[in-house]
Order: structure tokens, then sequence, then C-alpha cells
């Protein structure tokens, strides 16, 4: 893995993480919502793993925020 790649997994997880406790909501409840495991949820938001390109759409779009806010783009990047 590039230094790159651990970067963008890093901003990723950590808006992750912000995202679902900012909204109060459990590792469970993302996954019912979205249709993944709590293992997948967890294993973004350790690091291990990143969502596919359609999954983080469909949390972009349940946290109504963009794509590139997902990333670890602006703060105020609202949809």
């Amino acid at each position: 893995m590039t230094n790159d790649d651990m970067i963008i997994r890093e901003k990723v997880r950590k808006r992750l993480i912000q995202c679902r406790t900012d909204n109060q909501l459990t590792q469970a409840e993302i996954g019912r919502t979205i249709g993944k495991s709590t293992h997948a949820v967890a294993s973004w938001e350790q690091g291990l793993s990143l969502p596919d390109i359609v999954t983080l759409y469909r949390l972009a779009t349940y946290y109504e925020k963009t794509l590139e806010y997902m990333m670890g783009g602006d703060d105020d990047a609202d949809r």
C-alpha cells in the first residue's frame, strides 16, 4: 500500500466515525441502513478496509454529505 493510499484510508476512516457519532448511531444501525454487516462498518472505521464507491456514495447520501467530504475534503461540504 502506498503512502497516498494510507492517507486516503485514514481520512475516510475518520469521516465515517465522525458522521456516525455526530448522528449518534451505532455501527449496527449504519450497517442495517446501507445493507452491510456490522463487521464491515467496524473494519472501515478501524482502517482495515474501505467501503466500495457505491457504498461510500450511499453513506454520503445518507449523511447528506458529498463524496469529496467523505474522502477528507472541506469540512463544510454538505449536500
